[in-house]
C-alpha cells in the first residue's frame, strides 16, 4: 500500500481492494464476495457482510447510478491512484467510528464533504455490519447426530409421562424404568383403571415391548378395556397377563372382541378374573375364532358344570391351542365329563391342567378312553381331585395304553403306598407307555416302592416325585429274624453276600457240585437254607423267578452276574439318597441353630 499508514483503531481496506480491482470490476471486491480484509492496529482480520446487506447495497447503487448519471466505477472518468491518499482513508473510516464497526453515510453527505470523491464513496457499505472476528469453528469437527437407539427410549418414557400428565396421575417410577424393555412386568402395584389407561396410551406406538404382565394391579373392567383398545393398534405384544384383576364379564367382553380379530397374541392369562358360567360363551368365542393363541390360562375362576360343557365343545374343535389351564375351578358332573370327552377329538393340546376340580370315577372312565385315542397330549395334571382307588384304576388303564402322554401328575388324590406301587408297576410293565415323569407330590411311599423304581429305571427313563418314605420295622413274610416281606428277595440275597464277603463265583462253586456252572432251582433253594439266608420259601421262589431270566429252570453263572450288577446299581442309588438325606438334615440343623441363636439374642 506504499507509504500509507494505518491509524490505530481505524479499519482500513486491504491492499487487495485497490483502484486496479475497482477498475476491472463494476463492484468493489468486498461487496462482490461479502467480505473484506481489514486491519485494526497491528492485527488483520476479515469483515463479513450478510446477504441482505449485499442485496440492499446493489439496489441503492443502481438507484444512485440512475440519478447521478455519472460514469460507472472503473471507467477511467476519474483518475485513480494506485495508492490511497490520506483523504481516501478518512473517507473509508471517519475518526470516532468504533473499531470493527462501520457506519453508513448517505450519498448527499459524501457529496457535501468532498464532491470529487463520489465514486470512492461507493466503497462504503450502506448498512451497518458487525465485526465478527476470527472464525474459531473453522477447524472444529461437528458433533455427530445422536443415535436413534438413544432417542427412542426417551420418546417412550416421555409418552408415558405425557399420558400421566394428561390424566392427572402420578407416574409410577418402577414402570417408567421399563418402557424400553422387551417385557413390562408390573405385578402387585395397584395402578388401578386410570393407571392402566395411562400405560395403554403410552404403548400405542411402542415397538419394543412384546410381553405385558399386569398381574394383580387392580385394573378391573375399565383398565381391561383400555388395554384391549391399545392391543387393537399395537401389534408387537404377544404375551398378555391380566390375571387377578377381577375384570369380570365387561372386561372379558372387551378381551373377547379383541381376540377375534387379533392374530398376534400367543399367550393370554385371565386367571382370577371372577368369571362364571355365563362368561363361558365369550371364552368359547375366543377358542372358535382365534387361530394364533397358543396358551390360555383360566385358573382360579368360577366355571362350573354348565360352563365346562360350553367350553368342551370349543376345545374339541380347536386344533391350534397348545396349553389350557382350567385348574382351581368348579368343574364337575356334566362339565368335567364333557372336558374329558373333548380330548377324543382334540388334536392340538399338549398340556391340560384340570387340578383342583371335582373329577370323579365316571370322569376317569371317559378320560381313560380319551387317553387311548389321543396321541398329541403330552402332559396331564389331574391332581387334587379326590380320586380314589377305583377311579385311579380306570385312569391307569388308559395311561398304560397311551402312546403320547409323557407327564402325569396325580398328587393330592387318595393314593396309599400300596396304590402307588400298583401305579408304578402299571407304568413299568407297559411296553407302549411313554410316561417319563410321574408326580405323586407329597404322597407317602415305602422302601419296596424305591426298590421297584430302581428296577424300572434300569430299563427305561422314568422320574418319580414322591413324599415321605415309610420304613417298615416288622417283617410280614416270616416270623422270627426274617427279613421284611416287602423287600426284594434278590436284593436281600446280594446284600447278605456283601455283608459276608461272598463273591458270585464263590457262591456258584459252593452250590455247583458237578462243575457245570449252572444250578437247578431245588439245588439253589437247599443251598440258601443251608447257608441260613433269611428268606422264606415263598421269597426264594420269587427270587429264582427273577434270576432265571431265560426260563430254563436253572440259574447259571451269567444270570447271577447280571443280578449282582443290578444289586450294585440299586445299592449305589440308595447310598446317594441316604447321603442327600443326611446333607439335608445337616442343613436343617444349621438353620435351627441360626434360629435359636437369633432368638437367644433377642431375649
Amino acid at each position: 500500500m506504499g507509504n500509507t499508514q494505518a491509524t490505530p483503531g481505524t479499519p482500513v481496506l486491504s491492499p487487495e481492494i485497490g483502484p486496479a480491482t475497482m477498475k476491472n470490476s463494476s463492484k468493489p471486491a468486498f461487496i462482490a464476495t461479502g467480505r473484506s480484509e481489514v486491519q485494526i492496529g497491528s492485527k488483520a482480520t476479515t469483515l463479513y457482510l450478510s446477504s441482505s446487506s449485499l442485496k440492499l447495497h446493489d439496489k441503492r447503487c443502481h438507484s444512485r447510478e440512475s440519478t447521478n448519471a455519472g460514469p460507472p466505477l472503473g471507467t477511467g472518468s476519474l483518475p485513480q491512484s494506485p495508492v490511497q491518499s490520506e483523504t481516501d482513508r478518512e473517507t473509508v473510516a471517519k475518526p470516532g467510528t468504533a473499531p470493527g464497526r462501520s457506519t453508513a453515510y448517505s450519498q448527499r453527505s459524501e457529496r457535501e464533504d468532498n464532491p470529487s470523491r463520489g465514486s470512492v464513496s461507493r466503497l462504503q457499505p450502506i448498512r451497518e455490519f458487525t465485526f465478527t472476528g476470527y472464525d474459531i469453528m473453522a477447524d472444529v469437527t461437528p458433533e455427530p447426530p445422536e443415535p436413534e437407539e438413544e432417542i427412542k427410549p426417551r420418546k417412550r418414557l416421555q409418552a408415558y409421562l405425557d399420558s400421566c400428565s394428561h390424566l392427572g396421575i402420578t407416574p409410577v417410577t418402577y414402570l417408567s424404568r421399563q418402557m424400553s424393555n422387551k417385557g413390562i412386568v408390573m405385578r402387585n402395584h395397584s395402578i388401578g383403571p386410570i393407571g392402566a389407561r395411562a400405560l395403554a396410551i403410552a404403548l400405542l406406538n411402542n415397538d419394543t415391548v412384546t410381553n405385558l404382565d399386569l398381574e394383580d394391579d387392580g385394573i378391573e373392567a375399565e383398565g381391561a378395556k383400555a388395554i384391549a383398545e391399545m392391543l387393537e393398534i399395537n401389534t408387537n405384544i404377544v404375551d398378555v397377563n391380566l390375571s387377578e384383576n377381577c375384570i369380570g364379564s365387561q372386561g372379558l367382553r372387551a378381551i373377547s372382541d379383541l381376540m377375534v380379530n387379533n392374530q398376534v397374541i400367543q399367550s393370554l392369562d385371565i386367571s382370577g378374573s371372577s368369571l362364571v358360567d355365563s362368561d363361558a360363551h365369550l371364552l368359547a368365542k375366543i377358542l372358535q375364532n382365534n387361530t394364533t393363541l397358543r396358551e390360555l390360562i383360566l385358573s382360579h375362576n368360577g366355571i362350573c358344570e354348565q360352563g365346562g360343557y360350553i367350553l368342551a365343545t370349543a376345545i374339541a374343535n380347536n386344533d391350534t391351542l397348545r396349553i389350557l389351564d382350567l385348574s382351581w375351578n368348579h368343574l364337575r358332573g356334566k362339565g368335567s365329563l364333557s372336558i374329558a370327552a373333548s380330548l377324543q377329538k382334540n388334536i392340538g393340546l399338549r398340556k391340560l391342567d384340570i387340578a383342583w376340580n371335582g373329577f370323579s370315577k365316571n370322569d376317569a372312565i371317559v378320560l381313560s378312553k380319551s387317553l387311548k385315542e389321543n396321541t398329541t397330549l403330552k402332559e396331564l395334571d389331574i391332581s387334587h381331585n379326590r380320586l380314589e382307588k377305583e377311579a385311579l384304576g380306570f385312569l391307569m388303564q388308559g395311561v398304560k395304553d397311551s402312546d403320547g402322554l409323557e407327564i402325569l401328575r396325580l398328587g393330592g388324590n387318595c393314593i396309599t403306598p400300596e396304590l402307588a406301587m400298583v401305579i408304578l408297576t402299571c407304568i413299568g410293565q407297559s411296553e407302549t407307555c411313554r410316561v417319563n415323569l410321574l408326580d405323586f407330590e407329597n404322597n407317602e411311599v415305602d422302601e419296596e416302592f424305591l426298590t421297584l423304581l430302581d428296577d424300572i429305571q434300569s430299563t427305561k427313563s422314568l422320574e418319580v416325585v414322591y413324599g415321605h418314605v415309610i420304613k417298615r420295622e416288622n417283617g410280614r413274610g416270616r416270623k422270627g429274624d426274617g427279613i421284611d416281606g416287602n423287600l426284594d428277595a434278590v436284593y436281600e440275597l446280594y446284600k447278605y453276600m456283601s455283608e459276608h464277603n461272598y463273591r458270585v463265583i464263590d457262591l456258584m462253586k459252593w452250590l455247583d457240585k458237578d462243575g457245570s456252572m449252572s444250578v437247578s432251582r431245588d439245588e439253589f433253594k437247599r443251598g440258601m437254607m443251608t447257608a441260613e439266608v433269611p428268606l422264606t420259601e415263598h421269597q426264594l421262589d420269587v427270587m429264582l423267578d427273577k434270576l432265571d431270566m431265560d426260563g430254563d429252570g436253572e440259574v447259571d453263572f451269567s444270570e447271577l452276574l447280571i443280578g449282582e450288577r443290578a444289586f450294585r446299581r440299586q445299592l449305589r442309588r440308595k447310598q446317594e439318597r441316604e447321603k442327600a438325606a443326611r446333607k439335608e438334615k445337616k442343613n436343617l440343623q444349621g438353620i435351627d441353630k441360626i434360629i435359636l441363636s437369633s432368638l437367644s439374642d433377642k431375649t
